[in-house]
């Protein structure tokens, strides 16, 4: 538990004020409440954590206000059978200023907890969530992309981690030329992207009946037998970030050893698990 004695983030209390479906693989939780106020808007790929309930209810020693050393402390006392499911998740977007937060909800299928939680929201429904409070000062907890001096980057995602790239893409300057690599199980969901991927070059291609993280994987690879000899020769000026389901992981990692491009330039993560 001593790793997070430091952790910025802290429990809150909130309910679903409206759901919304963005595409046949997205739904868009809107959440509120007072205390959000006091939620960090870092965006990028800050991770925030969600309590899915187990029996209906949320166990009592889980309340608002506690630092993450202490929500772990009372989740981890919860019965097997009770205690709720944790998720880690970025967040679309967060309003401080009217204390609100959309979460984008991708739908497995088979459902997971999270999905079918996300399909059967209903406004007045309650989540815990644990994020980064505003007075903590820590706008790097949770963050992983860290292009450092990067003018050419690589993005590449699955639909799990569009919410991240979404944070992503708006924070680059004008230096900096994206190539943005997109699997998704149907056009449109790619296309709840089309607002922050506009003058990148992006490319998607659709899953159709392969595994999750399947359709990524040979892009990267494809983009590394054109692009990568001259990433690699860029050195601290070349970045990428792929996220993606996570028995794959190591598979992206070898084709980026093997295009001979270091490895702290290069950051990759699972994001789900194909069970």
């Amino acid at each position: 538990m001593s790793a997070f004695r430091n952790s910025p983030n802290i429990l809150f209390e909130t309910t679903v004020t409206a759901t919304r479906r963005l595409s046949p693989g997205f739904v868009r939780v809107t959440l509120g409440d007072e205390r959000l106020r006091d939620l960090a808007p870092y965006q990028l790929d800050q991770r925030i954590k969600i309590m899915l309930p187990v029996t209906g209810d949320y166990p009592a020693g889980l309340r608002a206000g506690l630092p993450e050393q202490g929500w772990r402390r009372e989740w981890r006392s919860v019965p097997d059978r009770e205690r709720p499911w944790l998720r880690s998740y970025t967040a679309y977007r967060t309003r401080p200023a009217v204390g609100e937060l959309d979460l984008d909800f991708y739908l497995h299928q088979p459902h997971g907890p999270a999905s079918c939680w996300a399909t059967a929201a209903r406004p007045g429904d309650r989540l815990l969530l644990s994020g980064p409070h505003i007075q903590a000062g820590q706008p790097g907890y949770g963050v992983q992309w860290a292009p450092g001096p990067a003018t050419r980057v690589l993005i590449a995602a699955d639909e799990t981690a569009y919410p991240a790239v979404r944070g992503i893409l708006p924070s680059l300057g004008p230096e900096v030329r994206a190539a943005v690599l997109l699997e998704a199980g149907a056009a449109a969901d790619a296309a709840t992207l089309d607002d922050v991927t506009a003058g990148h070059s992006v490319e998607v291609r659709l899953r159709g009946e392969a595994r999750g993280g399947t359709v990524l994987t040979a892009m990267v690879g494809d983009w590394l037998a054109e692009h990568g000899p001259a990433a690699a020769g860029t050195g601290t000026r070349f970045y990428a970030w792929i996220a993606t389901e996570s028995s794959k992981v190591a598979h992206v990692r070898r084709l980026f050893a093997e295009a001979h491009i270091a490895p702290e330039q290069v950051h990759t993560q699972g994001y789900w698990h194909d069970r």
